[in-house]
């Protein structure tokens, strides 16, 4: 069985790939729409490989706080943020001119889930 400790291991290692990707595509598609293919797949896969560690080890964490029967509110609004993040690579490639403002929402939305995880409100 994986410990808790392991599981937030995988879950910043999924973090630090999303965001990778994110901003690796974000990037690319703001120098220019003619984004090279591999550094497209680059992006891409590290994106979704971060969602799918995150996801998984998200719900082994919840599992671990015996949260099996039943989820509080505040993992269903964590879970709503990282499907946010889940879709947002399509939103960094067509909209790449906004990076400002992408930053600033995805950092937020960051913050927000990071406020859920640590201090777990009872809605």
């Amino acid at each position: 069985m994986i410990s808790y400790e392991v599981y937030k291991i995988i879950h910043l290692i999924g973090l630090s790939l999303l965001f990778m990707g994110l901003g690796g595509v974000l990037f690319s598609y703001l120098m220019t729409p003619n984004v090279q293919k591999k550094v497209k797949l680059l992006g891409f896969s590290a994106h979704g490989i971060g969602i799918v560690l995150i996801l998984v080890s998200g719900f082994g964490l919840a599992a671990r706080l015996g949260m099996i029967r039943g989820l509080p509110t505040w993992i269903y609004l964590k879970i709503t943020i990282w499907i946010f993040f889940a879709i947002a690579i399509s939103i960094a490639k067509r909209k790449a001119n906004l990076a400002p403002l992408w930053i600033a929402v995805f950092a937020t939305l960051v913050g927000v889930a990071a406020w859920l995880a640590i201090t777990k409100p009872a809605f």
